[in-house]
């Protein structure tokens, strides 16, 4: 009787751990502003996602291949892609008061 409840109970807390795993990495995002861009001759397709301190990523197929490592904005801060070629993209947002003016060559593979 003792072995099934350490069982159940060693159950119940893995359970509840991924669920704790899945849901932060769920929340890390804020998909609603996701936005998808194609390269110029449809090679490629990535995504430009915003964390919830509007910090830029870029995923390629679902894999990262671009995170942003400096500190939070404390607003909205919406960044940009330019195609640079069909292999290197132009990540930048600049802010009409230039309070933010940012670039970044970003090669994908």
């Amino acid at each position: 009787m003792l072995k099934k409840f350490i069982i159940i109970t060693i159950f119940i807390i893995l359970i509840l751990l991924l669920s704790i795993f899945f849901i932060k990495e769920n929340l890390k995002y804020e998909v609603n502003r996701d936005k998808t861009f194609k390269s110029p001759n449809g090679k490629h397709q990535i995504t430009l996602r915003y964390d919830y301190a509007s910090r830029p990523y870029v995923f390629k197929n679902g894999k990262l291949i671009y995170k942003y490592d400096g500190p939070g904005f404390n607003e909205t801060v919406d960044w940009y892609i330019k195609w640079l070629s069909e292999n290197e993209i132009l990540l930048y947002c600049h802010s009409s008061n230039e309070r933010y003016n940012e670039e970044y060559h970003i090669i994908i593979d």
